[in-house]
């Protein structure tokens, strides 16, 4: 049975010789690994089309579980983050944590659609590449089921006051005038700013999710609040996230 569909490589990984195999993200099947006959011979035609963070469009065959290539297609290959470690390793990052998410057989559009825009501005250089981080972290959480609960306080019901706490560990909020009748927890504290960042990216509609930027001391706390939330909901490190950031220090 032959299958085509258009899929982001998100993994590579060499089996003997001449051959490898790829995993790919896609909106229908979720998470596909395929093995790629002949992919490391110079004469291979699939060569820039099975390459880490090509977008592609895949006609493979299945036979029994797996899927063997049948012929591949490019569509972009986000060749740029070659050029630049440090978008590299984000964009590696990215492709950690939706392996880590997403399931196979099961449709993962919004994902893939977020995936390839994060890739696009960090590939061209439109969008803060620590701006990106957080959008990629909070709105993955928001479409697996995993939103922090940010609408309102959870024991007033206050929509918006000075201070508003997000518990990381419960994921839901707190403001600053009912601190004094919840226990002490993993806090984050969010100013106005901070708090409508993080409604931004994850309740704005997908069109307008990347028309915004933060600058300075607000946007260094968005990026440790998404980052830490995001660790703590999955329930693991990633060794991507560790070498972006020994990166990113380095790049400074």
């Amino acid at each position: 049975m032959l299958i085509t569909t258009d899929g982001l490589v998100v993994c590579e990984r060499t089996a003997g010789e001449n051959d490898k195999f790829i995993e790919i993200l896609t909106a229908d099947y979720g998470i596909i690994e395929i093995s790629v006959k002949g992919a490391k011979k110079l004469t291979a035609s699939s060569t820039s089309s099975t390459q880490l963070f090509a977008y592609s469009r895949f006609c493979m065959q299945k036979r029994g579980e797996r899927y063997y290539l049948n012929s591949s297609d490019p569509i972009r290959i986000f060749y740029d983050l070659r050029l630049d470690i440090e978008k590299l390793s984000l964009a590696s990052y990215f492709s950690e944590l939706v392996r880590f998410c997403a399931v196979s057989q099961q449709p993962t559009k919004d994902v893939m659609r977020l995936f390839l825009n994060c890739l696009h501005f960090l590939s061209n250089g439109e969008r803060d590449s620590r701006l990106l981080k957080s959008i990629f972290e909070l709105r993955l959480m928001t479409e697996i089921g995993m939103m922090p609960d940010i609408v309102a306080c959870k024991l007033c019901i206050s929509y918006e006051k000075e201070y508003m706490y997000l518990d990381i560990d419960s994921g839901r909020m707190i403001c600053c005038d009912c601190m004094n009748e919840m226990e002490t927890g993993n806090l984050f504290k969010m100013d106005r700013q901070l708090l409508h960042a993080v409604r931004y990216i994850a309740l704005t509609d997908f069109d307008r999710l990347f028309s915004f930027k933060l600058e300075g001391k607000t946007m260094q706390k968005l990026n440790r609040l998404t980052e830490e939330f995001t660790i703590t909901h999955l329930g693991r490190q990633f060794k991507t996230l560790d070498f972006y950031k020994s990166v990113a220090l380095k790049m400074k």
